[in-house]
């Protein structure tokens, strides 16, 4: 025992040295790794302050390079200043004194001219005048001057061959006077080289008397005016008249230079005459150069002295470079980190790794909830639409019987409210679609005014309810019928009305049409402080209210009275402008819609007004408590706006209301597919009415010409009143006219009528009732915003009308109260001839496990001649559908009991392979015909919308795809794409 426990001590020991070892080595590895790490980083670090300090040198050498460049440039500029005005005083002496006999100058007028000029030329200290005299001319001149010529050194000039006596001279260089400027020696070599070559020429730099600068002296020529412009050197020596001189101080015009720049603190700048090119001559800045100057940079000067040559040259301390002290110290830094990072790493890669297997995990539960969710929404999609499908199914059926127009708009809205709530319920699946990019737009041609009909009628009873104003207004410029998505279209006015009417508990919402081009010449009218949250400089009329459909105040001034009148078709309305945008709007094939859909409701808050197309989000958590709703309508609104080339935006005052547009690019439909819509439903409205006459009480501008709006399309002429008197008025002017001109009814608005004093209307009906005159008195009809109005005016009125104004319910109105023979529809007069044409005498099998869908199916397929077969399930179409079969195509319902569509279309398709395969064989061996592939079209008949049920139906040998409910025109594009061509080969 003891032996075994000491065997084991030691191996125990042997293996914490082994172990020992290792970390040691480990250890000792990382330690070789981390001083590796540290001299890279060094390394490195030293190589980016290198490369950094370099760059730092060549960025600061080309500043350097172009602020010499733009010094050098300003000096000469300055320069070639004072030299032109030299050159001007040369030809004045020129001009005035040897053209003129006798001289118009003398010394005085000299200096006063001078003196006064002398702003011109602020770089000289003075200028003098020298005259060119000869020898035989020196004692004339002296004579008659009066003086006795002297040299630089005050003395007695001596004989010889020529003189330059200053005669003229500025009072600052007075002491210049009666000197002969030839006595000096570098004075009369610039004196020489000036009159022949005709240029300023500089002397050497010396100390200048008085300011003690270094300055040169100027010399120009002068010569006489009868001087050719391309004089020889011969020439221009021969008509020297005399020399005009100047003492030019060089340090006043750099140190006035540099102090008009920045900068100059680190720059030095010295001046050289360089004519001599191993002795130069400074005349600026220090003579000896800073050995502390690492930059230098040399720019030539060009004083226009072709003799000598000048340069400037600057020099600047190399800047401190910051950046590459502190960017390697970073870097340094980094590296240090990283280093730890990476040794951290190691450390935690088990935990990582475990967080990856978790990951995993997660994604795959993820994965797995995605298709979850694909699968509910289809669920729940198929079995809502299912029974969706059914009631449109048979209101369509409904309404393809003979019906009275009180019917059939009952039936219409009651359709429209089916297919309403389809609508709604898609929102959800559409913000999918656009997530996915997969939604397109529709393009048929639509009725737009019949399509914002049935719009507000969707919310007609939930405004009667509140007394609340709901209007809708078309432009007579919106084209009658226009080609777009009428569906897409209709979803988001349904939105935006719907969110209007939600929110406004008083006042009105209206629903506004025109062409953007309109909209703008509106907004250029419209003044600029119109501002969300912001008051408006709209005034309210006389009586308090505002000029808008209400009388409630807006959140957008530009459907109150002054700008809607625009929009109006009446000629005197009309101004020049909006006459031209129409005759333009009609070239082209394009329109833009705007519409604006305005309510008088809470508004929405400042701090929520910029998260208002945000998905799911509402603009404070009350509003879902009080209002409803998901907060996606705005959204998907925003979305397909933009699809249909427009925008939306919308203006909002809190407590005021808001106001909402959005504009579409639609075409111009043709008049050769008026008969393909669907929705254009301008045949519907009877044409009994054409030419009636009626008369309009109300005293709202904007009400009342949405009313005439209405009554106009039906062909009623409508005069407009503003009160009862005015109404009365119009009655008795017309009652005095022919029985034909006599207006057959007379609209008074609710709010107009007052029964304790407005008497004279019923009094005027009884005088004529007793004159034997009752079969001509007007039919009187009250509008109303509430049904609870009808019981308390009824017995006044024939009838009382509840708005919101349809043309169809109108002329459903007239028509009782009237008594007007509306001619009835025909049986096929709405029935498509393109879908019947297609469909008539083909056999079709339908495929559904839902009776009442069997039923709207075979109900919509035979009302256009086709023959119709229906099983429940997709056994019993396997058994009908063995080749050879006689059917032309196949809707196959997606989701049935025992198999479903997926995988009954699979065996059909294996069936007609195998058959094709047979059949191939026969023709190949010679036994058959002509051989022709078997190929029965099956359409997907399912409630299921979402891309993953059409992906499954492509894959299981399906041709075409029919969401239910589905209508006339999807009927129509699936039966045109498939069943066109199709022969009885299959029979």
């Amino acid at each position: 025992m003891g032996s075994s426990s000491k065997l084991g001590e030691g191996m125990e020991e042997k293996g914490g040295r082994v172990g020992m070892g290792k970390y040691a080595a480990r250890r000792g590895w990382r330690r070789l790794a981390a001083v590796a790490w540290l001299v890279a980083a060094v390394a490195c670090s030293a190589a980016v302050h290198w490369q950094l300090r370099r760059e730092t040198m060549e960025r600061a050498e080309e500043r350097l390079v172009s602020m010499c460049e733009e010094r050098a440039r300003m000096l000469q500029e300055q320069f070639g200043v004072t030299v032109n005005h030299v050159h001007a005083l040369a030809i004045l002496i020129s001009t005035f004194h040897f053209e003129k006999n006798p001289s118009a100058l003398d010394q005085d007028t000299f200096a006063k001219y001078t003196a006064r000029t002398s702003f011109e030329r602020p770089l000289l200290n003075g200028v003098a005048y020298a005259q060119r005299l000869f020898p035989h001319e020196k004692e004339t001149f002296e004579r008659q001057h009066g003086w006795i010529m002297r040299t630089m050194n005050r003395e007695a000039a001596p004989l010889q061959d020529e003189y330059a006596p200053v005669i003229f001279s500025q009072d600052t260089v007075s002491y210049l006077a009666r000197m002969d400027m030839m006595s000096g020696e570098e004075d009369r070599e610039n004196i020489l080289r000036a009159r022949e070559t005709g240029k300023p020429v500089l002397t050497n730099p010396f100390r200048l008397l008085g300011s003690n600068h270094l300055g040169v002296v100027l010399t120009f020529a002068v010569y006489r005016p009868d001087l050719p412009a391309d004089a020889s050197v011969e020439q221009r020596v021969e008509a020297t008249a005399g020399y005009l001189g100047g003492a030019f101080d060089v340090e006043s015009l750099v140190e006035n230079l540099l102090s008009k720049l920045a900068g100059n603190q680190d720059i030095l700048v010295n001046v050289y005459d360089v004519t001599n090119a191993s002795e130069p001559m400074a005349m600026y800045g220090s003579q000896t150069p800073d050995n502390k100057v690492d930059l230098l940079h040399v720019s030539m000067l060009d004083f226009g002295d072709p003799f000598r040559k000048h340069e400037m040259r600057y020099g600047q301390k190399p800047p401190l470079p910051w950046s590459a002290i502190s960017n390697p110290m970073g870097c340094f830094v980094i590296w240090m980190l990283i280093g730890y990072i990476i040794c951290a790493a190691w450390s935690r890669y088990d935990k990582v790794s475990e967080d990856c297997r978790k990951m995993e995990e997660l994604k795959t539960q993820a994965e797995a909830a995605d298709i979850a969710k694909s699968q509910f929404l289809a669920t729940v999609s198929h079995e809502i639409r299912t029974p969706m499908n059914g009631v449109l199914g048979m209101l369509d059926m409904l309404l393809g019987t003979d019906l009275t127009m009180t019917q059939k708009d009952f039936a219409q809205t009651a359709q429209d409210c089916g297919k309403a709530l389809i609508i709604l319920i898609n929102d959800v699946l559409d913000r999918a679609k656009f997530e996915a990019g997969r939604l397109e737009l529709e393009e048929v041609p639509f009725d737009l005014r019949t399509l914002t009909d049935d719009v507000i009628s969707l919310f007609a009873s939930k405004l009667r309810a509140k007394c609340i104003e709901l209007a809708v207004f078309v432009s007579d410029d919106v084209p009658k019928l226009v080609t777009g998505d009428p569906w897409r279209f209709r979803q988001i006015l349904t939105n935006l009305v719907g969110n209007a009417v939600k929110f406004t508990e008083r006042g009105h919402v209206f629903v506004r049409v025109s062409l953007a081009e309109n909209s703008t010449m509106e907004a250029k009218r419209a003044p600029n402080g119109n501002l969300n949250g912001k008051d408006c400089k709209v005034e309210p009329t006389a009586n308090g209210a505002f000029n808008t459909l209400s009388g409630f105040q807006a959140a957008d001034e530009r459907n109150s009275w002054e700008y809607f009148k625009l929009l109006l078709s009446d000629k005197e309305l009309l101004s020049d402008e909006l006459e031209g945008k129409k005759s333009s709007q009609n070239d082209s094939d394009h329109v833009t819609l705007m519409i604006s859909i305005e309510d008088t409701g809470v508004g929405i808050p400042l701090h929520a007004q910029d998260r208002v197309f945000t998905p799911f989000m509402q603009a404070d958590s009350s509003t879902s408590r009080n209002y409803g709703g998901t907060g996606i309508g705005l959204s998907i609104s925003k979305c397909l706006a933009e699809l249909m080339g427009g925008q939306i935006s919308f203006i909002s005052r809190p407590s005021i209301g808001s106001t909402f547009t959005f504009s579409a690019v639609v075409k111009r439909a043709s008049k050769d597919t008026s008969c393909a819509s669907e929705r254009s439903l301008s045949e519907a409205l009877p044409t009994a009415f054409r030419g009636m006459k009626a008369i309009l009480v109300d005293g709202k501008p904007v009400r009342s010409a949405v009313t005439r709006y209405h009554l106009n399309r039906l062909g009623i002429i409508v005069q407009v009143v503003n009160n009862m008197s005015m109404g009365i008025q119009a009655f008795g002017k017309n009652g005095a006219t022919e029985s034909r001109e006599k207006p057959s009814m007379l609209f008074i608005e609710n709010d107009i009528w007052r029964p304790e004093t407005d008497t004279q209307l019923p009094s005027r009906l009884r005088t004529l009732g007793m004159n034997g005159q009752a079969h001509e008195l007007p039919k009187l009809i009250l509008l109303v915003t509430s049904e609870a109005d009808k019981d308390k005016y009824g017995s006044t009125f024939n009838t009382v009308m509840c708005k919101p104004l349809r043309a169809s319910t109108i002329a459903s109105c007239l028509q009782q109260l009237l008594k007007v023979d509306i001619p009835a529809r025909k049986e096929n007069q709405n029935r498509p001839s393109f879908l019947r044409s297609l469909l008539v005498g083909k056999n079709i099998l339908v495929v559904d496990d839902n009776k009442v869908n069997l039923r709207v199916a075979q109900a919509a397929l035979k009302k256009y001649g086709a023959k119709v077969h229906c099983v429940e399930s997709g056994k019993d179409a396997i058994s009908l559908l063995q080749p050879p079969h006689c059917f032309h195509a196949c809707f196959m319902d997606v989701q049935m009991p025992e198999m479903d569509g997926f995988e009954a279309t699979r065996q059909i398709r294996e069936m007609e392979k195998k058959a094709n395969e047979e059949k191939r064989e026969q023709s190949s061996s010679g036994e058959g015909s002509t051989f022709v592939e078997w190929h029965l079209p099956v359409l997907a008949m399912t409630a299921d919308v979402i891309q993953a049920t059409y992906e499954e139906c492509m894959k299981s040998g399906m041709d075409g795809y029919v969401s239910k409910p589905f209508d006339e025109q999807q009927l129509y594009q699936a039966v045109s794409r498939l069943v066109v061509g199709t022969t009885d080969s299959a029979s």
